[in-house]
């Protein structure tokens, strides 16, 4: 055969060969290089499914069915990805899906993430069962194959009445910081001991400077209204979103 012959089968083999390199494995994700962003995970509670006006945008401020939901949409920004789930790990809106995903739906979402954009922060914010709801997904993310880190938990008046103990024993160990505000309702875990790497907030203690003049009534020991105003609180959402904002890397 020609030398030309031989010549050409050459150039194609190096092409194919480089194809070959360039192509990343079978069965591993593809990263996606970019600057690190921070994932925040959001927790509603058990009565905080989203309302249709709040879905669509047009909800006025401090109207709806979920405060969690109106500070997931005040804190998207340019690096900041908010994720919000209902307390069962379902999608705004579809809490009475006949098989919620549960914390397993919400734990995978987040492996997903962090599997394309391995360099992101995570944060995860439960409100009232949604609290409950985040340990679990804690836990679940320290239990697989490759062991997942939560650079800060934020539970919001965190409530496990009806589901389970009433306050857990320990933060998992995958979990950089946390912080917990607790009214002192007798329903909700209230303050609880997990070491130095979480701080409680009593929001019924007036130097907090979250109750003013005994409004909201943060230090009843039975007051729904004061569970529910706490998911609402501007001053409790401006603290959550500077610690959430301080989280992103230069």
């Amino acid at each position: 055969m020609s030398r030309m012959f031989w010549f050409l089968v050459l150039i194609a083999a190096t092409h194919v060969s480089a194809f070959a390199q360039d192509r990343p494995p079978a069965n591993r994700p593809t990263v996606t290089l970019r600057p690190p962003h921070l994932l925040v995970v959001l927790i509603g509670g058990i009565d905080s499914d989203p309302t249709p006006a709040q879905i669509a945008g047009t909800a006025e401020r401090q109207a709806g069915n979920s405060g969690l939901y109106q500070f997931a949409r005040d804190i998207a920004a340019d690096r900041v990805l908010p994720e919000y789930f209902n307390w069962n790990g379902t999608r705004a809106g579809q809490i009475k899906l006949k098989t919620p995903p549960r914390a397993r739906g919400i734990a995978d979402v987040i492996d997903q993430h962090l599997q394309a954009y391995p360099h992101d922060r995570v944060a995860l914010v439960g409100n009232s069962w949604g609290g409950h709801t985040a340990l679990e997904v804690l836990q679940d993310l320290v239990l697989r194959e490759t062991p997942l880190a939560v650079h800060l938990a934020v539970f919001l008046d965190p409530s496990s009445t009806g589901r389970g103990p009433p306050r857990p024993k320990a933060l998992p160990i995958n979990v950089q910081r946390a912080v917990s505000y607790c009214t002192r309702n007798a329903f909700v875990w209230g303050p609880w001991d997990a070491g130095p790497r979480l701080e409680n907030i009593d929001l019924g203690d007036p130097a907090r400077g979250f109750i003013k003049n005994g409004q909201p009534p943060y230090d009843a020991k039975f007051n729904t209204q004061a569970h529910i105003a706490a998911e609402w609180d501007p001053r409790i959402h401006e603290d959550i979103q500077q610690r959430v904002q301080a989280l992103l890397p230069d």
